[in-house]
């Protein structure tokens, strides 16, 4: 039997595209099916890990998540699956060092958390003791900034009135230049695997022996595959994984659920510092910066990351109602607090609101989603979220090809 492709990868975003580009390195023939027509359509990567409460909990951050949100952390395990330069900013308003000014860039920015007794908006002083602790055993050099000097530090914070506030500043974390780096990433695979490789809008996928059937703007197509098939689980893929395995009679593993998020674009009319991300109860603000940190023109957006409920699985079907609404009176209400009350603005003005949908997983792992035994097809959860973790997934699922070949 001849084969179309060796590996087949399903899935939406970052990554298929990272494994698409480890399987190729390896000499394997890739064919990779997004539903999207756009391929970043979901938006599910994010810059950062935004630390924030999981599933209503209480605020806790272990030292190996602090560590694995350094920069040195993320370069490691950016860098080798990129194909191409990935700079690094340390937080700095110039560019001075870069070699390539238009490669995506790992930024070293502060991370601060707003505390207060008298306000239930910010976060407890007694949790960001703890992480106080849990920073300094990492070696992150954690500060603690009273009143006006934790203020001053907050992105957009236009008042020169001390506040009964107190800071905890963790220098040395970062975030990654996310558009950069999976538009790079998506160039080069469709180089690599040419156009039939490649292929967006994909429907109507059904699994079969030895292989897939799906439907693309070209028509009907059937590929057979040799070595296996990967699903990255994001939420757009969620009906049609649920309905592979209820045909397959598996069991799929279920998430603590799903994190609505919004991100808001926010006009300044100040200059913005763009070396800090501030931490304000659901609320991650900074600096928006694309590209090259031109001050003169670049730092005037300030992105607000709002968290949102956690919502079951079966909600994804229909996100409608209250609960489940993006751009709510509660959201607006929550802008208006930051702007006015804590940032001290007259007035603010919205650019733009992204919507997202993010899985949290418990311990993200993998399960068989195979319709025979002749092909093997595997399922990876935590495919979205901040773009390292995602990058680490995709090469755990090529490992794990590389091991059930092995075999």
């Amino acid at each position: 039997m001849a084969f179309d492709s060796d590996v087949a990868l399903i899935g939406t975003g970052v990554a298929p595209l990272v494994a698409a580009n480890y399987l190729l390195t390896q000499g394997k023939r890739v064919l990779l099916l997004n539903p999207d027509l756009d391929f970043f359509l979901e938006d599910s990567e994010l810059p950062f890990d935004p630390l924030l409460p999981k599933a209503g909990g209480k605020f806790r951050i272990s030292p190996a998540n602090l560590t694995a949100n350094s920069a040195e952390t993320a370069l490691s395990e950016l860098r080798p699956d990129f194909p191409g330069a990935i700079e690094f900013w340390n937080g700095a308003p110039t560019l001075a060092g870069f070699r390539d000014a238009e490669a995506p860039f790992v930024r070293q920015r502060g991370r601060l958390w707003i505390s207060s007794h008298d306000h239930s908006q910010f976060w407890e002083l007694e949790q960001l003791e703890s992480v106080f602790v849990e920073a300094s055993d990492a070696g992150l050099n954690p500060q603690f900034l009273d009143g006006i000097l934790a203020c001053k530090k907050f992105p957009g914070f236009s008042s020169a009135q001390s506040a009964d506030l107190k800071g905890l500043l963790l220098p040395k974390l970062c975030d990654v230049d996310v558009s950069r780096y999976r538009n790079g990433l998506l160039e080069f695979v469709r180089e690599r695997a040419g156009s039939d490789g490649v292929i967006c809008g994909v429907n109507q996928m059904e699994l079969m022996p030895g292989g897939i059937r799906f439907h693309a703007a070209s028509g009907a197509r059937t590929a057979r595959i040799r070595d296996g098939i990967l699903v990255f689980w994001t939420p757009r893929l969620s009906p049609w994984i649920l309905n592979q395995a209820k045909q397959s009679e598996i069991k799929a593993p279920r998430p603590l659920g799903v994190r609505q998020l919004e991100q808001w674009t926010l006009v300044s009319r100040d200059e913005l510092d763009p070396s800090i991300i501030g931490m304000v109860d659901d609320l991650a603000v900074w600096a928006e910066v694309e590209g090259e940190p031109d001050t003169a023109r670049r730092l005037h957006l300030l992105s607000v990351l709002k968290s949102g409920p956690l919502l079951e699985l079966e909600a994804l079907s229909s996100l409608r109602g209250e609960k489940a609404s993006f751009g709510s009176g509660e959201s607006f209400k929550s802008l208006s607090e930051l702007s006015h009350q804590f940032l001290h603005w007259d007035r603010f003005s919205i650019r733009s609101m992204r919507p997202r949908s993010i899985f949290e997983w418990k311990e993200p792992g993998s399960f068989a989603l195979s319709p025979s035994s002749d092909l093997r097809v595997q399922v990876f959860e935590g495919c979205d979220g901040s773009l390292v973790d995602v990058v680490k997934t995709s090469r755990r699922a090529c490992k794990f090809l590389e091991e059930s070949e092995a075999r």
